[in-house]
């Protein structure tokens, strides 16, 4: 009965074995024969050079554009008497030369003129600064709201 299963095992499960054998090693060569891919230097060296722009320098670039946007802002007089409370945000796209991209308003102030003399402004100045080294076109924005201090 011993010598039986003995010779089973001989004639099925030892050329399995040696079958895994070699497929194996035909695995291993496949993955030899792979070359090592390896980043392009150029993009290596842009993401070294990629700064993130710094707290105090985004401070002062949001407070410039905001002043230069704001000299232009025609503030309608009746409506701020009205509602003194009265505010509308703009996030502006710039990109890196300072050329305003895109405008969105994400609540409106609920005045039609209010909003429109604050885009009024906006499209008069047409140009912000240049944005600070690292500003990134894709995902930085400026803030400029528009209320009663807004002069």
């Amino acid at each position: 009965m011993v010598m039986s299963s003995v010779a089973l095992m001989a004639l099925f499960v030892l050329p399995a074995l040696a079958q895994e054998d070699t497929e194996v090693d035909q695995v291993k060569s496949m993955l030899e024969g792979i070359p090592e891919i390896v980043a392009p230097q150029a993009e290596q060296a842009q993401k070294k050079q990629a700064v993130n722009p710094e707290g105090m320098a985004l401070d002062a670039y949001f407070r410039a554009c905001r002043k230069v946007v704001h000299a232009r802002f025609k503030m309608p007089k009746k409506i701020l008497r009205t509602s003194p409370s009265v505010e509308v945000f703009f996030l502006v796209s710039v990109d890196l030369e300072g050329n305003i991209l895109g405008v969105t308003a994400p609540k409106r102030s609920g005045f039609r003129a209010w909003d429109a003399a604050a885009l009024d402004a906006l499209n008069k100045v047409g140009r912000l600064p240049v944005p600070p080294q690292g500003w990134s076109v894709a995902d930085d924005k400026v803030l400029v709201p528009f209320n009663r201090h807004s002069r």
